[in-house]
């Protein structure tokens, strides 16, 4: 059963949403909105207080909705059909596990939407780092190539919010292509939900996320979880220069392409003498140059653009398509964003830069000696921090921490190598930390706010922090 407009099995059913999230297309509000729309009975569950949700909430005010916020109650669970388990909750919550034993299917909005997508070839993008440039990059080939193009997932927009637009172009035979984000925590049991994406794509694994996930190889396995259902038609596009990535390819069911910054054996994209080329079947050929990447700087964007080319390549995307973007593709926000220059300062917001390999990556991409000052630090996700404090040693100028126990961990690892920790200042507010990197900063230098940590405790959220970052700097003169 795909369609869910003439076919409705939700009519009537209880659906429980568990996780309202803040975004307006977040996976909570459409999941909520798209059930009710289909005459399910839903509630939305949700730790946060009512005033703590007041414009979500008024967002899905008229739709019938019960709320129950501020606490999870049992007998929702128990009563439920349907459980819609948000990104944020660990599919291992003992609440669902409750809901489980009482006949409640359990489920996230990824799921729900592959199970009732039209016969298409979604793509499907994971990794520790680059998993929303390449989404974005790859929907802008797809675009190019004159598909109506459909970009969801992690990326703040659930796919629940075009499900119903897709199956109009699929009845009109409008061609469309679909790419979803997804990260560890919306793959969790995708395979066990027996539905699959039939094009994966793993940028890399690296450590992350380690004070949700009890091992790594427990965080490597739900990133394996997008290839897994996919059977022998699919394929898994990986990072050849990734250890983690080449072990994956054991567990691929179906055929493998690679992608690569330095010529390999196999098929998949590399670069060779400034040409980006994509073997298949064992023939060569230059798809691109390594110039067209005209306004994404960085080795870790070049690995970003030749997954994306291998997913477009692999989904029949002529070659002028995969040109055009990439020489257009300016990148995503909060990404090595550069807000503005004051002063002869440049500002980057890199605020999704939640792990130190993502700092480490910005300053290898900004420094030209010491010519940085970064902003860091916040909590930590059970990370380790001795690289960075040798990129920080090597590349920044000067230092502000936000406080945390991130910081804690960087701190220690500063001392551990001599650099002078002791005159590092340690703030709780955004508008502290970007006064004093601008005393800092001299003219030709870098404002670098990349944490390298999660935001938790001093900020909503990583976008939140790069908010407040940019309004900080939007008002200096």
């Amino acid at each position: 059963m795909r369609s869910t407009g003439e076919n409705n099995p939700y009519r009537g059913k209880r659906v429980l949403v568990m996780g309202l999230g803040r975004f307006q297309a977040g996976s909570g509000s459409s999941a909520a909105r798209f059930f009710a729309g289909r005459g399910a009975r839903v509630t939305v569950t949700d730790l946060k207080r009512r005033d703590e949700l007041k414009e979500p909430v008024a967002r899905l005010r008229g739709l019938g909705i019960t709320f129950v916020l501020g606490k999870h109650r049992k007998e929702d669970f128990r009563r439920a059909d349907y459980v819609i388990r948000n990104p944020d909750v660990r599919s291992t919550n003992p609440l669902l596990a409750l809901a489980r034993r009482h006949g409640a299917k359990v489920v996230t909005d990824i799921g729900v939407f592959l199970e009732h997508c039209p016969p298409i070839w979604p793509i499907g993008v994971t990794g520790t780092r680059g998993k929303s440039t390449t989404t974005a990059l790859v929907g802008e080939m797809l675009r190019r190539a004159g598909l109506r193009t459909y970009v969801g997932g992690n990326i703040q927009v659930s796919p629940l919010t075009f499900l119903d637009d897709l199956w109009r172009d699929y009845r009109k035979i409008a061609p469309a292509g679909v790419v979803l984000e997804l990260s560890s925590w919306l793959l969790e049991g995708l395979s066990k939900a027996g539905v699959s994406l039939r094009i994966a794509v793993i940028t890399n694994v690296m450590r992350d996320h380690l004070n949700t996930y009890p091992s790594m190889k427990e965080y490597i396995e739900a990133k394996a979880e997008i290839m897994k259902g996919q059977g022998k038609s699919g394929v898994a596009i990986l990072n050849r220069e990734n250890a983690i990535t080449r072990r994956l390819a054991r567990e691929a069911p179906g055929s493998v392409l690679w992608f690569g910054k330095r010529p390999f054996s196999g098929d998949g994209t590399f670069v060779r003498n400034g040409r980006i080329m994509y073997r298949r079947e064992g023939v060569s050929r230059a798809v691109a140059r390594v110039s067209d990447l005209r306004h994404l700087a960085g080795t870790h964007n070049l690995e970003n653009a030749l997954a994306a080319v291998t997913a477009a390549k692999v989904s029949g995307v002529p070659d002028t398509a995969v040109v055009r973007a990439l020489r257009a593709f300016r990148g995503l926000p909060n990404r090595l964003e550069r807000i503005r220059i004051v002063r002869g300062v440049a500002y980057y917001n890199d605020t999704t830069a939640t792990t130190p390999d993502g700092t480490i990556a910005a300053l290898r991409t900004l420094g030209k000696g010491k010519n940085i000052v970064l902003i860091a630090g916040g909590k930590d996700k059970v990370l380790e921090f001795r690289a960075l404090a040798r990129a920080i040693r090597e590349q920044v100028k000067s230092l502000v921490l936000f406080e945390g126990t991130a910081t804690a961990k960087i701190i220690w690892e500063l001392r551990r190598i001599g650099y002078p920790y002791d005159e590092v200042p340690i703030v709780k507010d955004m508008r502290v930390a970007v006064r004093l990197a601008r005393e800092a900063a001299k003219r030709g230098e870098v404002v670098l706010l990349s944490p390298g940590a999660a935001s938790f405790g001093l900020f909503q959220n990583e976008f939140d922090r790069g908010a407040q970052f940019v309004k900080a700097v939007r008002k200096l003169v």
